[in-house]
């Protein structure tokens, strides 16, 4: 008797109406349609150009010299390479604040520079926000302040270099962080500035939010990597371009992955950051 392949697993979860999932793409910085995406009104928004081709030369040169460089091959053989830490991956909560603070002021170097860089951008947010009774501040623990960003390229291959995956409910439950005040913000949104980027390293969004028995049912635990693209099979996907001087902002909670890039010996390079309103008042932003 012949038996039939058994049926994939679907992922199952929050779906999101057509209004809220989509991505807002400008020419030009508009900064209330990133407000919108930090309160949920929007899944996210595109600004396109808004690093020159100066500033992301630049900021290229010292990334690929930088001291602070680090790089490991994945088992796919991609090369992964990159200066600054994330808190969701660090060892330890004191281990990554103590790097912050070491790292800090060599992070903002690299990025630092005549014309319109990643700091002047984060600056001109901070305004927009102080215009509207708003602080935008580095996420804090216990008065220690979180790095701002972390710079990281991605190497060439045939899969996707990110796998599918979600951020926002692993980061609120990682135990290593329990009591940061990152656990609390109100949507977990990943911010992005392109540095490097010839084809390819698209942006696969789908429009959904794992429940808990899903990601229970494939074993993710607190580890928010490793989707089987056969899990999404149905779901509604869209498929956003990233090119050299985007900066971009979206919703971590549904699943997101980076396509490969096209051309051999490429790299997609980017300054990533994480970002989240904590209260009315507040908003803070951390690596």
């Amino acid at each position: 008797m012949r038996t039939s392949e058994p049926h994939p697993f679907r992922i199952t979860g929050q779906v999101h109406s057509v209004d809220y999932f989509r991505f807002v793409e400008r020419d030009e910085t508009d900064w209330q349609v990133w407000t919108d995406v930090l309160r949920g009104e929007v899944a996210g928004v595109i600004f396109r150009g808004a690093l020159t081709p100066d500033v992301r030369d630049r900021i290229r040169r010292n990334f690929w010299s930088s001291p602070l460089l680090g790089r490991r091959v994945q088992s796919s053989g991609a090369a992964d390479h990159w200066c600054g830490n994330h808190l969701f991956s660090a060892p330890s909560l004191d281990w990554y604040l103590d790097e912050a603070d070491r790292a800090r002021t060599d992070l903002e170097t690299l990025c630092a520079g005549p014309g319109r860089t990643p700091l002047t951008l984060l600056d001109e947010y901070r305004d927009h926000l102080a215009d509207r009774g708003v602080r935008l501040r580095l996420a804090e623990y216990r008065g220690r302040r979180a790095a701002p960003f972390r710079l990281r390229s991605l190497g060439q291959n045939d899969t996707p270099v990110l796998a599918p995956h979600d951020d926002a409910e692993s980061i609120r439950r990682a135990r290593h962080i329990d009591g940061c005040e990152v656990q609390r913000v109100s949507r977990l949104c990943n911010a992005l500035m392109c540095v490097e980027n010839d084809s390819g390293g698209e942006l696969l969004y789908w429009n959904i939010s794992p429940d808990r028995e899903s990601r229970a049912a494939l074993g993710m635990s607190t580890d928010s990597y490793g989707y089987p693209i056969e899990s999404l099979s149905g779901v509604e996907q869209l498929t956003v371009p990233i090119r050299a001087g985007d900066v971009y902002i979206f919703d971590t909670a549904n699943v997101h992955a980076v396509a490969p890039c096209d051309r051999a010996g490429g790299h997609r390079t980017t300054i990533n950051f994480l970002m989240g309103r904590l209260d009315d008042d507040t908003t803070v932003y951390w690596s």
